[in-house]
């Protein structure tokens, strides 16, 4: 026997979509607002009631003056009954409107967090391995097509749904055969609906696998034309990105020509509803079994309350790529945190020398960002607390991978990284983060103002401190110059700043955060000679009295280093300090020696000596 879980998806999917995912998403975020949502759905169908209400008033006033029997005071109380029914109508609709909106901002304001928090409590590689594109189909169009769920489908459903049944009861106390032929066309006009859904959810997937690579594509063309541009491969991208926005063409439309094929009659049956009443009425009239004043009623509500459900129809047209959507972002959130550095396994505990320099360790580290391509191959090494290691080696060697290894931006495959004696994958969620401060080659800058980047990992740093931070980074030499200062805010990713002030924003944050363990990766990497020697000043400040792990492809920088680590295919091929190194005449020999000839050489040309010689990394001394 299978069981619920096992039985659930067969029950679930139509056409390949769940579209029971939306309902289920809805319930899950939907907290304490389900009675405003049933609010909403009330007033909906008062709403309809109040349509109805000014239909059979005008009813009852034709019938008047039909049968010449009425008085003129029957006539205007009907025709004030109207008016009620449409300005009921109108404030009804109105509030059911307003509210389902209210209830909808705010549940998918709590998907929309949701996502974040999952996205955030991941390793950072895992979420940076995936377009940005995905992320914003997720957050933005998956979730607007929760708003047009909750504020559209489920009230407006509810209320067209309830007040047709509502009628139809009614109408048959009337005359049960006018129903019968009022309301024959239905069932025929929802099976082609259904028939339109379910033979056509298979396209869906499709096309919205499409319409994500067209994203995609667009927004590579866009991040990338100025190179494209100097490269003259225009013709190429845009080739690219055209093929991307036909293909997508392409399957919306054979989405919706398969959708029309079925979906079309739908409408036409429900407004054909007049062709089936009006020849049986008529023949009813002729035998003398309906009154004048019966027939129309069936002539003017008849056709008339069947047509909420063409808004039925309408919004069902969405629920393909609503139960898409939901699924994904269901699919999204069901990943969870991944386990390791960002899970604890045991009460909070604080790593020996808290906020103290400690020791770094990796002990058997193997990791991998695609199964079956290792960049880190069983990797050990210790860093002594209060000490510089340098890690060098070829491109692709595993040095930037060891830095964001250490920043908790991926899980090793096996191995463990200790941090005081502590391993990571111990520390509960944002301890790393409290030990840990990383200057990175190219430093993120958030929107927001300098002051707001300083203090990021400090929001209530106060004035004097940010001051000192500022001006032991060198970020005071230009916010002087700027009319805002410390408050003028950036644009994206630190739009309008140079990448060296960029950098000395990015160290001035480092220092304000005073973690035990830096990381620096490549961090004057992209600066000029003049703004080098700011951030080398900033630098020299930043290291005093903390555990160092310093990325370096500058190897004069790293000279003085206490260790230096070098990386030859995901392994420790040999460590020791800069003289030691060269005495060996080992790999860091090798690539010492590709260092310092090429620039040589361009000295030579130049009659001077090269900039380099003399310069290394100690305490106090350039990084």
């Amino acid at each position: 026997m299978s069981s619920e879980k096992d039985r659930s998806p067969r029950r679930r999917r139509q056409g390949g979509l769940d579209f029971w995912a939306a309902p289920l998403l809805l319930v899950r975020y939907l907290g304490g607002r389900t009675t405003q949502l049933l609010g909403a759905v009330a007033l909906g169908i008062a709403a309809g009631f109040g349509e109805l209400l000014s239909v059979w008033a005008i009813w009852r006033v034709v019938v008047v003056i039909v049968d010449g029997d009425g008085d003129p005071a029957t006539v205007w109380r009907h025709v004030v009954l109207c008016g009620v029914g449409v300005l009921g109508r109108a404030v009804a609709y109105s509030a059911a409107t307003a509210l389902a909106h209210l209830v909808a901002f705010h549940t998918i304001a709590e998907i929309r967090l949701a996502l974040g928090g999952a996205w955030v409590r991941r390793p950072v590689g895992e979420v940076r391995r995936r377009h940005s594109s995905t992320a914003k189909t997720l957050a933005l169009d998956s979730c607007e097509k929760m708003e047009l769920f909750i504020a559209h489908v489920i009230p407006e459903t509810a209320a067209a749904v309830t007040v047709w049944i509502s009628v139809t009861v009614w109408l048959f106390t009337v005359d049960w055969r006018m129903t019968v032929a009022a309301v024959a066309l239905v069932p025929l006009a929802f099976a082609t609906m259904l028939r339109a859904i379910r033979s056509n959810g298979h396209r869906m997937g499709r096309w919205l696998e499409a319409r994500t690579a067209m994203e995609a594509a667009v927004l590579d063309l866009l991040t990338a034309l100025p190179v494209i541009r100097v490269f003259n491969r225009t013709g190429a991208e845009h080739r690219r990105t055209t093929d991307t926005v036909r293909e997508n063409a392409r399957l919306q439309s054979e989405w919706g020509a398969a959708f029309v094929r079925w979906g079309s009659p739908f409408s036409s049956l429900v407004a054909s509803t007049v062709l089936v009443i009006t020849p049986v009425g008529t023949w009813l009239l002729y035998t003398g079994d309906l009154t004048v004043s019966g027939f129309l009623l069936f002539v003017v509500i008849g056709p008339a309350y069947p047509v909420p459900l063409v808004t039925v129809f309408h919004r069902m047209v969405a629920l393909p790529m609503l139960a898409a959507g939901a699924t994904a972002i269901e699919t999204e959130l069901a990943e969870g945190p991944d386990t390791g550095i960002h899970r604890g396994t045991g009460a909070p505990a604080r790593v020996p020398g808290y906020l103290r320099p400690v020791a770094v360790d990796f002990d058997s580290v193997s990791f991998s960002h695609e199964p079956g391509s290792e960049v880190l191959h069983n990797l050990s090494f210790h860093v002594p607390a209060d000490s510089v290691t340098a890690i060098v080696g070829a491109s692709g060697a595993g040095k930037s991978t060891v830095i964001e290894l250490m920043a908790g931006f991926h899980t090793p495959d096996s191995g463990k990284i200790r941090l005081g004696g502590r391993a990571v994958d111990e520390m509960e969620p944002g301890e790393l983060s409290r030990h840990v401060a990383a200057v990175f080659q190219k430093p993120y800058l958030i929107a927001g103002s300098i002051r707001d980047n300083i203090c990021l990992a400090r929001p209530d740093a106060d004035d004097a401190t940010i001051a000192a931070v500022a001006h032991a980074a060198a970020v005071d030499g230009f916010v002087e110059d700027l009319p805002e200062g410390l408050e003028t805010v950036l644009g994206e990713s630190g739009a309008g700043l140079s990448g060296g002030q960029r950098q000395r924003i990015a160290i001035a944050r480092a220092l304000l955060a005073d973690r035990p363990v830096l990381l620096l990766d490549e961090a004057t990497a992209a600066t000029d000679p003049d703004n080098e020697a700011a951030v080398h000043r900033g630098l020299n400040e930043l290291t005093r009295g903390r555990t160092v792990i310093v990325v370096a492809h500058r190897l004069h920088t790293i000279r003085h280093a206490d260790n230096i680590i070098v990386l030859d295919g995901g392994t420790v091929a040999e460590q020791g300090t800069h003289d030691e190194l060269i005495a060996r005449g080992g790999r860091y020999a090798v690539l010492w020696g590709a260092h310092t000839v090429p620039a040589d050489v361009v000295a030579g040309r130049a009659g001077t000596t090269h900039p380099d010689h003399g310069t290394g990394m100690h305490r106090g001394d350039q990084l």
